[in-house]
This record gives C-alpha cells, structure tokens and sequence, in this order.
C-alpha cells in the first residue's frame, strides 16, 4: 500500500491502453498494425514479430522480411486470414500488406472500438483505486493513524484523476487521428 506501486499499477493501465489503441489503424502504415498476427510455423503460433522485421515502405504498405524464408507463405496466409482488411502478397523472399484507404463507416467503427477499449482502461483505473483504498482501510486496522490514511487517500485521488485526464487526452487524440482523412 504504497504510493509508488499505486502510481505504477495506474500507469499499467495508460500503458495497456496506449498499446490497445496503437493497434486500431489510422489509415497509414505501421508495424503495430501486424507484429501480434498469429503466424502458423515451425508446428507452433507465435505472433509475427517473433519471425520477421516489419519495416514501413510508404504511407500505405509494409514489407515483412522473415528471417527464415520458408515461412514467407505462412506468414502471408496468416495476415490476409486475420480479417483485419490487409492485403498481403509474397513477393519472392518477403511479404507486402497494402493498409486500405479507410472508408466513413469504417472509421466510425474504429472510434466505437477505441471508446470501449478507453473505458476498459477507465474500468482497469478505478479497480486499481478501489484497491489501493481497500489496503489503506485494512492499514488503519493495523494501526495507521486517520492522518496517515487520509494524506494517503487525498494523494490515490489526485494520481488518479490525473491518470483519467491522459487517458482522456490519449483518446481524444486517436479519435482525431481515426476522424481525420
């Protein structure tokens, strides 16, 4: 029940997020986009960073080098079959995916994806705060003085409406990012 492991577990929480939502794509081109694409190989999924080098070619496609070549196909079929709407296609030794112009209705759908993916951070927040609160009554049993608990509480509170404050900027941002075309 201590202030830095609280401030800790809250920025779990940011950083979950951040990389929840680096996964929902703007309509440009980025490694995130495809590194946790499970890759059937060597008998066995793993996610495609575990395999290749992901590098950006242009603002609309990523060339894929694979360390092992012979998983070029694998990792092709995996991409194309994750339903994300890539467009992967071998060319001889690695595999480009074309990211797709974002249509309207696509955006929009990506900003609902994103707002739940906010508010399970928000959730993941006040389950962190409760307890944090719920150590800091157990303490006062133990002998904490109502000074002690209360400095303790007033701090918990402030760390975790600044937490909500950058999570609100964060999807305030990508909303910006999934809006603009």
């Amino acid at each position: 029940m201590d202030l830095d492991s609280f401030e800790i577990d809250l920025e779990k929480c940011v950083t979950n997020l951040t990389d929840d939502l680096s996964q929902i794509h703007t309509g440009k081109a980025s490694p995130e986009l495809v590194q946790d694409i499970l890759v059937n190989a060597y008998g066995t999924q793993a996610p495609l960073k575990n395999y290749a080098t992901i590098n950006v070619a242009d603002n609309r496609s990523l060339v894929i080098m694979p360390w092992d070549k012979s998983i070029v196909e694998n990792i092709s079929k995996s991409i194309s079959s994750a339903d994300m709407g890539f467009n992967a296609i071998s060319e001889g030794d690695h595999v480009r995916v074309h990211v797709p112009e974002l249509t309207e209705e696509r955006r929009k759908e990506y900003v609902k994806v994103m707002k739940d993916r906010v508010e399970d951070a928000r959730i993941a927040v006040r389950q962190v705060r409760q307890k944090f609160m719920q150590d800091i009554d157990e303490s006062q049993k133990g002998g904490f003085s109502q000074d002690q608990a209360d400095r303790l509480r007033e701090e918990g509170e402030k760390m975790v409406k600044e937490k909500n404050a950058h999570i609100e900027e964060i999807k305030d941002k990508k909303e910006q990012e999934l809006l603009t075309i």
